[in-house]
C-alpha cells in the first residue's frame, strides 16, 4: 500500500513544476503511464511567452493573447496567466535550471512568434519543452526524500 500526502497524475511540466511545490510541504507520489521522460512536454519545441523585455507591456500581451484567441479566452484567465508568466519563466530558469537561450550578457534571447507583437518568446533552441522537461526532472530527482515516481501505470482498464 502507497501513502501520500499528494498524488499527481502525469509528469508533463504541470505535474513536475506541482509536485516541486508540494514537496516543500509533505510527500508527492508522481504517477504515469509511461517513462517519466515520455511526456507532451518533451515535445514542445516552441518557447514560453512572457513580458520579460522593459520594452514591452503586460496590457499588449493580453491584448495579443485576446486577439488572437478570436473570443474564445476568458479574460480574467488571460490576464492572469500573463501576469504570472514572468515570474513563472524567471522560477523555471534561474531556480529550476532550464537552459534557456541567452545573449552574451546574460539576457534571454527573446522571441516573436504567432500573434504576438513584441519579442517575448523564451527558448531553449529548437528543444524548448525537452529543456524544461529534462530540468524538472533533474530537481524531482534531488527530491527523492520527498518525490517518489511510479512510472509505467497505465490506468486499469474497468477506469478507461
Amino acid at each position: 500500500m502507497l501513502e501520500t500526502d499528494y498524488l499527481v497524475i502525469g509528469s508533463g511540466l504541470a505535474g513536475l513544476y506541482f509536485a516541486l511545490r508540494a514537496s516543500e510541504h509533505g510527500r508527492v507520489l508522481v504517477a504515469t503511464k509511461r517513462a517519466p521522460d515520455d511526456a507532451n512536454t518533451t515535445w514542445a519545441q516552441g518557447g514560453v511567452a512572457g513580458v520579460l523585455d522593459p520594452a514591452d507591456r503586460m496590457e499588449a500581451h493580453i491584448e495579443d493573447t485576446l486577439r488572437v484567441g478570436d473570443g474564445i479566452c476568458h479574460p480574467d484567465t488571460v490576464e492572469a496567466c500573463v501576469r504570472e508568466a514572468p515570474a513563472h519563466i524567471l522560477r523555471l530558469a534561474n531556480e529550476l535550471g532550464v537552459a534557456f537561450d541567452r545573449d552574451a550578457e546574460g539576457h534571454f534571447e527573446l522571441g516573436r512568434e504567432g500573434g504576438h507583437t513584441a519579442r517575448r518568446i523564451v527558448h531553449a533552441k529548437d528543444s524548448t519543452g525537452w529543456a524544461i522537461q529534462e530540468a524538472l526532472l533533474a530537481r524531482v530527482s534531488e527530491r527523492g526524500d520527498r518525490i517518489k515516481l511510479l512510472p509505467n501505470h497505465p490506468p486499469r482498464p474497468e477506469y478507461r
